[in-house]
């Protein structure tokens, strides 16, 4: 699969979840990110590895998540599985995000120190953007939970892609 076409997927999943759950549509991106998620196995060499990457960055997205409500940093909208599991349409953020570890995103999940830097940035900021937008809340005291946010996600996001790779490389 090409990298604009990979960074287009992601896009739309990424907006599908999050507008879906903005507007009590929480079903939508979920729904999305799985039909996203089948092509994009279908396009990998190893088919059942990439899947089985997919899944384990999405069950790391369910702890990140879990940390993020159980430190009461974030609310989300839509209906959480269990106490402190995010609602589905987060953990299908992370399996979509998993799906340009290969591809539009290779460039930074090969190195883990750029890789952080960025997750410290671009978390809070996609959380920011997806608060605008209605799907989540940020908590008090907002500096500190977007600082732990980034930090969160500065150790996840290197882990995330050290475990993607690990997968896609037996």
């Amino acid at each position: 699969m090409s990298k604009l076409v990979n960074f287009i997927g992601f896009q739309a999943c990424w907006f599908a979840c999050v507008l879906g759950a903005a507007h009590g549509f929480e079903w939508l991106g979920p729904l999305a990110v799985a039909l996203w998620s089948v092509y994009a196995v279908r396009c990998a060499p190893r088919r059942s590895s990439e899947a089985l990457a997919l899944v384990a960055v999405g069950l790391l997205g369910a702890l990140v998540g879990a940390v993020e409500l159980g430190l009461g940093w974030l609310e989300f909208r839509g209906t959480q599985l269990a106490p402190l599991l995010a609602p589905a349409w987060i953990l299908a953020l992370w399996i979509v995000f998993a799906s340009t570890f290969q591809s539009s995103l290779a460039w930074i999940t090969s190195r883990p120190w750029l890789n952080a830097g960025f997750a410290l940035f671009g978390a809070p900021l996609s959380y920011l953007g997806g608060e605008r937008l209605g799907s989540l809340t940020v908590l008090a005291p907002r500096v500190q939970s977007l600082i732990g946010v980034g930090v969160l996600w500065a150790l996840a996001l290197p882990l995330a892609a050290w475990i993607y790779a690990r997968i896609r490389t037996r």
